[in-house]
């Protein structure tokens, strides 16, 4: 089976392209406080914005930025009251400074690092929900000006829509962990129904020994205490084999899962996995091509894109399945479309596996920052040559 042709697949993955923020809002909060900040910026042609979420101990933390020039303000720690935001926050309601240095409003515990990044007039907002604070979303310019009622409006709605992803994201992922705890107590139960009988009369065996004198009546109790340690043993296995077995439609998320988690521990970099649909079993051959490109671009981001939030994907449309690793980084440097323009060796090696397993590889430059890589593979159960 062939894919679908070369400007059907354009289309499709363009259509996506633009419905891609949206879709990844409801999936994942750091993701979608990114697309927050940057919607944010671009709503007044702000100088800079900021995204910062209540946590621990009611202190806010900035988590997500777009628009600063150094990194005095990332992951700022703001305790309620406290600055422009902290106020904010505190009050709930939207705190405005012409001149944050010079204002007589708030305190100004965080005045060198403001200063630090040239700003100069910020507006804070709460994010609120259902009468919790989650947080606060900022805007910032670069010299003194005012903030009137309809820019204030625009960044209130803006903060209100934040808020109510927030909550979503929060819900998808509780119902996520409340099936993993359900899954891990039905393991339980069956664990207790199973082996615990059999380790009790195994204990009760071992214990009833000591009071046997006939060497061949031990002889043959030992022999029924081994049986029994071997179902013990079987059981557990069976387990094991459960809690770690993954189907084959299963393996392709599975192994990005596991890669973006690693990316994620060893950069501090938030990568997220999001599927925008059920993945088909596929041969071995195209899943390992598939992760080797996640893995490449992966490790590029790493290097070269100095990024906040990278985003790999998959969707499936028509007789195709693609995987694409967006990033929000410094972006392309030529804007180019081929893997061997992209400046680095693994993505051009990826491109080749890719054409072996019948698929194939674009390097995208996005409009607003970064980079897209996508793969693809045809779904056909049927392998394609490999050599």
């Amino acid at each position: 089976m062939s894919l679908p042709s070369g400007g059907e697949t354009d289309a499709v993955l363009d259509e996506l392209a633009v419905r891609h923020s949206e879709l990844l809002v409801l999936q994942d909060d750091s993701v979608a406080m990114q697309a927050v900040a940057r919607r944010l910026r671009e709503l007044g042609g702000f100088d800079m914005s900021l995204v910062g979420r209540v946590e621990a101990g009611r202190r806010m933390v900035h988590r997500s930025w777009q628009g600063t020039q150094s990194t005095a303000l990332h992951r700022l720690v703001v305790p309620e009251g406290i600055g422009l935001g902290g106020k904010s926050i505190a009050l709930r309601k939207p705190v405005w400074v012409r001149d944050y240095l010079a204002s007589t409003t708030i305190s100004h515990e965080f005045d060198e690092l403001v200063d630090r990044e040239g700003l100069r007039a910020m507006l804070a907002v709460p994010m609120v929900y259902d009468g919790a604070v989650l947080g606060a979303v900022y805007v910032g310019v670069r010299e003194k000006v005012s903030f009137g009622d309809g820019v204030i409006a625009r960044v209130e709605q803006e903060a209100a829509g934040a808020s109510i992803s927030l909550v979503s994201s929060h819900r998808a992922k509780m119902r996520t962990d409340l099936t993993l705890d359900a899954d891990r107590r039905r393991l339980a139960a069956d664990l207790h129904d199973s082996v615990s009988p059999v380790l009790f009369r195994i204990g009760a065996e071992l214990r009833s020994l000591r009071s046997v004198q006939d060497l061949d009546r031990i002889r043959g109790r030992l022999d029924e205490v081994e049986r029994q340690v071997q179902s013990v043993n079987a059981a557990l296995r069976t387990s094991l084999a459960r809690l770690t077995e993954q189907p084959a439609e299963r393996q392709l998320a599975v192994a990005i899962q596991e890669d973006c988690e690693a990316f994620e521990e060893r950069t501090g970099i938030p990568a997220r996995y999001v599927a925008l649909a059920e993945i088909p079993e596929l041969p071995p051959s195209r899943v390992e091509a598939l992760t080797g490109v996640v893995r490449e671009a992966l490790v590029n981001v790493e290097k070269h894109a100095r990024a906040c939030t990278v985003v790999v994907s998959v969707v499936v449309t028509g007789n195709a399945l693609t995987v694409a690793v967006a990033d929000d980084g410094q972006g392309s440097q030529d804007g180019g479309t081929a893997p061997e323009k992209a400046g680095h060796l693994g993505l051009p090696l990826a491109a080749r596996r890719m054409e072996r397993v019948g698929g194939g590889l674009s390097v995208i430059g996005n409009e607003d920052g970064g980079v897209t890589v996508r793969a693809w593979v045809p779904q056909a159960s049927e392998e394609a040559t490999d050599d």
